[in-house]
């Protein structure tokens, strides 16, 4: 497990309630926060990378000029960090996708990347195979009752493929 700069951030709501005087927060602060971090300078920003150390470092200096006291992981009795250990896992795909689709007598592949994208739950299967499994459309996979949008609406998907259309209605 690594420490992670959104950690870091997460733990800015729960730093302010420790604040020794409470601090200002304004909107052009936060902007100038968000134009330092978004530079160059933090290459980034990604997970176990240098732009994640340079990250964390300057989120723990402006928190502590902020006056807030460390709310993250326990490090000595009464001692906290900075921040807190948020485990991080990595998927890959080991070998190349094979997809034949079927429909009557029309026969494709698809391939990953180009005409589709898998995506397979993140539970730590080592391998998966699907065979003769019906496909169903099922649009963006959105269920948003304040949009009033169901694409799952009267499917019933046990058993079969879920086919989905990347991004978002609205994109």
């Amino acid at each position: 497990m690594k420490r992670n700069a959104f950690g870091a951030l997460a733990l800015a709501f729960g730093c302010v309630c420790a604040a020794a005087a409470t601090p200002e927060f304004t909107p052009e602060g936060f902007a100038r926060h968000i134009k330092v971090l978004a530079s160059d300078a933090f290459e980034g920003r990604a997970p176990a990378s240098a732009g994640e150390v340079k990250t964390i470092a300057y989120i723990v200096r402006q928190f502590k000029a902020a006056g807030l006291q460390p709310a993250g992981d326990p490090i000595a009795p009464g001692v906290r960090a900075w921040t807190q250990r948020v485990p991080l896992r990595h998927f890959t795909f080991a070998g190349p996708l094979k997809v034949d689709v079927r429909a009557g007598d029309v026969r494709e592949q698809w391939t990953q990347g180009e005409q589709l994208s898998i995506q397979p739950a993140r539970t730590g299967v080592q391998r998966l195979a699907i065979a003769d499994a019906p496909l169903v459309f099922a649009g963006y996979g959105v269920k948003a009752p304040e949009r009033n949008w169901d694409d799952f609406k009267g499917y019933d998907f046990k058993g079969k493929v879920m086919l989905v259309l990347v991004n978002d209605p609205d994109f």
